[in-house]
């Protein structure tokens, strides 16, 4: 089978899953009317994504999480950072899967370096996985829940890693699945 033939396959397959179980949009539910058992049936079980407002609405990371206020607060500790030539990483291009090169550096270095005042070649961004917020950005760890209940309840076990991620606008990440189930809170 060549290249063309495998798009034309993954295009039908893609209408197929449109036509039969996808929804054309992606439900949204708000986090204090979650219900683990209406969770598991209409999201877990048919392996749907779904949008879920509100639920980090009490985190003081909301509002706390400044570069000022993470640089205060975990400017000395060191972190791994990855660092590609095009923001490319853990992502496909052409034919390849690129992984990053990973440095150890300061994170007040690496603020400096996403925010301009330093020159680096490269495209920096943390995003080390397995746990780097209990790990690494333990220091943060006052300031966010580490798992929802209702999402323990409903996957039947508190979550195997917490990660922190933290990019400059040209990181790049493709669209994939993840093994599991996964639970992701985004603060711009």
């Amino acid at each position: 089978m060549n290249q063309q033939e495998l798009f034309e396959c993954f295009k039908s397959l893609a209408q197929e899953a449109r036509e039969l179980y996808l929804d054309s949009q992606i439900p949204v539910i708000d986090s204090p009317s979650t219900n683990s058992l209406h969770f598991i049936q209409h999201h877990v079980a048919p392996n749907k994504p779904v949008l879920i407002k509100n639920a980090t609405r009490h985190w003081p990371a909301l509002s706390k999480w400044t570069n000022d206020y993470l640089r205060e607060r975990i400017g000395d500790t060191e972190v791994t950072v990855a660092v590609t030539p095009n923001g490319y990483a853990d992502a496909a291009l052409n034919d390849r899967f690129m992984l990053p090169h990973e440095e150890k550096m300061t994170f007040a270095r690496f603020l400096d370096i996403i925010e301009g005042k330093v020159d680096a070649p490269g495209i920096y961004y943390v995003q080390k996985q397995n746990s780097n917020l209990t790990d690494e950005f333990s220091l943060l760890l006052t300031d966010v829940d580490l798992e929802f209940p209702w999402a323990r309840e409903a996957f039947g076990c508190s979550p195997d890693a917490v990660n922190f991620w933290l990019s400059h606008p040209m990181a790049m990440q493709t669209l994939h699945s993840m093994t599991g189930s996964c639970c992701h809170t985004r603060r711009r």
